[in-house]
């Protein structure tokens, strides 16, 4: 299932694109700052089941189904044990947009067996390990996300989340 996820970078999002992934779906990022044209077309061509997005945020889109407030303190009352699903490496991970090269956003389909050979596969070449700081600067509809990210919570490093003004400098 396709969940749309649309937040500024912070603590928020990282648990959003967990929790989309624990419940077996595939995420589909949407940066806030783009055009109101750029997101309705990418809620619209992806045809999300459900939004996550930060309530300041809601204003940005004409999203019409569910929603789910990250910011919203009531949307982590529910069970938090682990989920009885097993995710196959063939299996949709996200879903990230691209400028496409008719004029719209292209979708391209990203599966978890193309996560973990990024990050797996230079595992030795950096040698991660948990005194690793691992920044996250860029947003979060681009692929460095996943390295920097994922990269931080596999190997059990620190994640800085770099606010957007500060990044911007």
């Amino acid at each position: 299932e396709l969940v749309g996820i649309m937040a500024e970078r912070s603590p928020e999002m990282v648990i959003g694109v967990l929790a989309i992934l624990k419940a077996g779906g595939v995420y589909v990022p949407i940066d806030p700052d783009y055009p109101k044209e750029r997101i309705h077309y990418m809620l619209e061509d992806s045809n999300v089941s459900i939004l996550l997005l930060q309530h300041h945020l809601l204003e940005d889109t004409d999203y019409q189904s569910h929603t789910v407030f990250l910011d919203d303190p009531s949307s982590y009352g529910a069970e938090s044990s682990n989920l009885n699903l097993n995710v196959m490496p063939n299996q949709l991970a996200y879903v990230i947009y691209t400028s496409g090269t008719t004029g719209n956003p292209k979708g391209t389909l990203i599966e978890h067996k193309n996560v973990v050979r990024l990050l797996f596969n230079n595992k030795n070449v950096f040698d991660f390990n948990a005194a690793d700081t691992w920044t996250l600067f860029h947003s979060f509809c681009f692929d460095f996300l996943v390295w920097g990210m994922y990269g931080a919570l596999l190997y059990g490093g620190k994640l800085v989340i770099v606010p957007k003004q500060i990044a911007k400098n």
